[in-house]
């Protein structure tokens, strides 16, 4: 019988390699509980499953640095808590971010731009899509 701990891996095995969820965000910050939820549901994806995050839409403005201490989480800490747990692959609409006025040195988390047919072949790509 094989015994896992926190943190060890599946063996490898080609016939079966881990599951790739994608996670869109597309709700802004403070609009519903939604951007907490989708948090929540990346990082107990991550336990599962290698996750990529995208932000869409208004969903880009969750990547701003915010002050604001109001939200239910401090969102700060959240996504640069995704590191910690192995998701590694963020990226946001480079055309949301253009049309809200997004720019790289407000970003909360290290997040890369895709353009919008790089952002359909992460979907198609994937085992499962979650949108927020």
């Amino acid at each position: 019988m094989l015994r896992l701990k926190a943190r060890d891996s599946l063996p490898s095995d080609p016939d079966h390699p881990m599951k790739r969820l994608v996670f869109l965000i597309q709700t802004p910050m403070g609009a519903s509980v939604e951007p907490q939820e989708s948090l929540d549901a990346v990082l107990a994806g991550s336990a599962f499953a290698n996750c990529a995050v995208i932000f869409l839409g208004l969903g880009v403005t969750q990547l701003r640095r915010s002050e604001r201490s109001d939200f239910r989480k401090d969102f700060n800490r959240g996504f640069r808590a995704l590191s910690d747990f192995e998701v590694d692959d963020i990226f946001y609409c480079e055309a949301a971010a253009r049309d809200h006025g997004l720019l790289d040195h407000e970003l909360i988390v290290e997040a890369r731009s895709l353009s919008p047919d790089a952002i359909r072949q992460q979907i198609i790509d994937a085992h499962a899509v979650m949108s927020f």
